[in-house]
């Protein structure tokens, strides 16, 4: 069941940034990849390479994006895993 969620995490990440554009989303793994040696499905367990790469790559911006990406995980939000996620990616 841990294995489905983190897929669906995943894919949250993935839709919110090839919405924004695949330069986007090729510019967030590039950077997880340089500063954490890590990939999307990484961030399940290490939500704050998420927050940290947004933060650095997007400022402000980054809210739109995480909002986003709450939006697509809101049905699982009472999941206490997706909820830990959601909180850390937000810090």
């Amino acid at each position: 069941m841990i294995e489905a969620r983190k897929a669906l995490v995943v894919m949250a990440i993935e839709k919110t940034l090839l919405e924004i554009g695949r330069p986007t989303y090729h510019e967030v793994l590039a950077k997880l990849k340089k500063d954490y040696n890590c990939y999307l499905s990484d961030c399940y367990e290490n939500p704050e390479y998420l927050s940290n790469v947004l933060k650095e790559l997007y400022g402000q911006s980054r809210l739109a994006i995480i909002a986003s990406i709450k939006k697509y995980l809101d049905e699982l939000s009472a999941q206490e895993d997706i909820a830990n996620f959601i909180i850390k990616i937000s810090e």
